[in-house]
């Protein structure tokens, strides 16, 4: 069984299809009624045992954390991103859906504040987040996506099936802010409000050879449309029947 921490604007989207298409029996925990990185939103050890009784192959999503002491031995995986660039598209992202109306009031929120350190430790705290990510069987990089792919499927000793496409990017870049486009006193406060999750980027990511040995050509499985239609039903029924009621409880 594996484990995945999706971390918001690191390709989980397009990684939860693929691990579908992999593993009938991936249940990804959805149902998340506060905002991301609420630990309101954490699954239970209750929802956890009811899940159980399916035979998962996997679980993952946003709720599914690290530091929850009742999950598993088992792999665990997730994919980190340049904290600069998840950062400014959690930004557009926000904006888009009216969480938020403008960049300032984004860099004044600690609440968006090194994101990725405090979905992994639960709080924003460097060391904590590291010791986690340290006992990880698999640390992608959304960056290297299809290097990141390559690797994995050496780290489950499982042919990924899917196809290489990016969910949750949009149609129309009109308007879409770029780092490049802030001013040097907001540069410097984007960065500030990420250190953590700087650090830990460069500990895992930019420090890690591991990525270097693997082709840049995805090498998956391409699903028959047959079992893309099949897994699409398989996810509606586990969605409706099985992990809403579970999470809704």
């Amino acid at each position: 069984m594996f484990v995945f921490t999706h971390i918001e604007k690191c390709a989980g989207t397009s990684f939860n299809e693929i691990l579908s298409l992999t593993y009938p029996r991936y249940f990804h925990i959805t149902k998340n009624n506060y905002g991301g990185n609420e630990k309101r939103n954490d699954l239970t050890i209750d929802q956890y045992k009811k899940i159980l009784h399916y035979c998962p192959s996997g679980i993952g999503g946003h709720s599914v954390r690290p530091y929850l002491e009742f999950l598993p031995n088992s792999k665990r995986i997730t994919f980190l991103r340049n904290p600069i660039e998840r950062y400014i598209s959690q930004f557009n992202h926000l904006r888009e859906t009216g969480w938020v109306n403008a960049i300032d009031e984004f860099l004044n929120n600690e609440f968006y504040n090194d994101f990725m350190t405090k979905k992994i430790a639960g709080i924003n705290e460097y060391t904590i987040a590291n010791t986690f990510l340290v006992n990880f069987d698999f640390v992608g990089d959304a960056d290297n996506y299809n290097k990141s792919l390559n690797y994995l499927q050496d780290v489950l000793d499982k042919k990924l099936i899917g196809k290489i496409q990016y969910k949750n990017q949009r149609k129309y870049s009109e308007g879409y802010l770029k780092y490049s486009d802030l001013s040097e006193t907001q540069k410097l406060k984007a960065e500030e409000n990420n250190k953590n999750d700087i650090k830990i980027y460069e500990e895992h990511i930019l420090k890690s050879s591991v990525l270097k040995n693997y082709s840049d050509n995805a090498t998956l499985k391409i699903p028959s449309t047959i079992r893309i239609k099949v897994i699409n039903k398989i996810e509606k029924y586990k969605k409706e029947k099985i992990i809403n009621p579970i999470r809704l409880a």
